[in-house]
């Protein structure tokens, strides 16, 4: 039998959620397939915090999509299975058999369904049926499937570690801070949006570290100069027009020798990817996973800089999860439409047609100043770059954010969840 909750419902609830309380609870008493249907309150990111509680096993958190009102196939092999949400995240919530006349429904969409499903563990899945959740589930499950071709599945870790780090903020901070020289470093930060700003500030105060920040913008703002200021008096925030995305305004930093007297860089930018619908959904995974992986805590901070003092050959770190070729994104589409262009980059800087492709997709990295050297003998002024269109590939930007990542001798991958380890995986030489 099935179980809405254990507590005496109040009268405005709806499906039995008790919004009195701090948690809600869904109750599986046997095994057997289950119909569950969720209704959450309003937010910005599609997806809820799901505690699944098991007789003999230890709590385990997951993130699952959800719609306005989503329904899922839950199967069971266990009794006692709770299901448990925060009530302030909950509107509604039911759960019944699942029905013969269900079957119809799920059959005929069972692979797009399947590709979703998230483990609970062992004899246990959630399997989202967003197909059958009208307009919103059928935009929801085209994000999902976006997702999925990058390496993040509903159920994988990139996925799922995301959202935790996106859900629970960063993870607590060890007392002392790990010994390491003071390095000069510049933080070259380009905002087209920018109601993104409290993301990356929230960020920037909490690494603890002493760096000078270049806010590079495409329109005036003296609001966000203001604020910007108030909190890095230091700053220097500089108009370009808005040509070649957040590659154009970098390359015009070193041009102009803005980022001359620095040892390392810190790249980053406000990605969005369309303002709704599944590109959106994929702008704000990758630009918040890029971020966590590269300044998303002090500990995050102390690693990448440290690795960078113990390995001198070390010359670019980013985000192990974007960097391409890898599983997920294999050469043919890590190259796109670009390799012409990028080869006659190449050739301009005087490297070998044979270099390796490697590199950070979307452009968010640490890199040492002396090793964007070969990018000043390109010489490239920010009216060579297209105006901006919404061009997705095939573009000079597109082109150097291949190139950037094949000018370094080393290159590395990390990730904020990680151990002490970077991901390397070392580039053919410079000839």
């Amino acid at each position: 039998m099935a179980d809405v909750l254990r507590r005496e419902p109040r009268k405005e609830e709806a499906w039995g959620v008790d919004r009195s309380a701090d948690v809600s609870e869904i109750h599986i008493d046997a095994p057997g397939r289950y119909i569950v249907e969720l209704s959450p309150t309003d937010r910005r990111m599609p997806f809820l915090r799901l505690n699944v509680r098991r007789p003999g096993h230890a709590d385990r958190i997951v993130y699952v999509p959800v719609t306005k009102r989503t329904s899922y196939l839950l199967k069971s092999t266990e009794d006692g299975l709770v299901l448990q949400f925060e009530s302030s995240d909950i509107l509604a919530a039911r759960v019944r058999p699942l029905r013969i006349r269900d079957i119809g429904a799920l059959l005929t969409r069972r692979h797009r369904h399947k590709r979703f499903q998230v483990p609970l563990g062992q004899g246990l899945v959630l399997q989202p049926l967003l197909h059958i959740a009208g307009a919103e589930g059928r935009e929801l499950a085209r994000a999902l499937g976006s997702l999925h071709g990058w390496g993040f599945g509903t159920g994988s870790d990139n996925l799922q570690k995301t959202m935790s780090r996106y859900f629970d903020g960063p993870p607590a901070e060890a007392a002392e801070r790990r010994p390491s020289a003071e390095q000069k470093i510049a933080v070259a930060l380009h905002l087209h949006y920018a109601d993104l700003w409290p993301e990356f500030e929230a960020l920037l105060e909490a690494t603890d570290r002493q760096f000078q920040i270049f806010l590079t913008l495409t329109r005036p703002d003296a609001a966000l100069a203001q604020r910007v200021q108030a909190r890095f008096p230091d700053a220097e925030i500089i108009v370009y027009e808005n040509r070649g995305r957040d590659i154009g305004p970098f390359i015009q930093l070193l041009r102009e020798g803005r980022l001359d007297p620095f040892n390392l860089i810190c790249k980053l930018h406000g990605k969005k990817s369309g303002p709704s619908g599944p590109r959106m959904v994929l702008g704000e995974i990758w630009r918040q996973a890029s971020a966590f992986d590269l300044i998303g805590s002090r500990d995050v901070v102390d690693r990448i800089i440290a690795e960078f003092e113990r390995s001198p050959d070390t010359q670019m770190i980013g985000s192990r999860r974007f960097r391409l070729p890898n599983e997920w994104k294999g050469e043919k589409a890590a190259w796109g439409e670009n390799r012409a262009m990028v080869l006659n980059l190449l050739e301009t800087m005087g490297m070998p047609s044979s270099s390796r492709l490697d590199f950070f997709a979307g452009t968010m990295f640490w890199v040492r100043r002396s090793a964007l050297e070969p990018l000043m003998w390109l010489d490239l002024p920010l009216a060579v770059f297209p105006e901006e269109s919404n061009q997705q590939d095939g573009t000079l930007q597109h082109a150097l954010e291949r190139v950037l990542g094949m000018i370094g001798t080393n290159i590395s991958g990390v990730a904020w969840d990680d151990d002490m380890t970077p991901d390397s995986r070392e580039a053919d030489p410079i000839g």
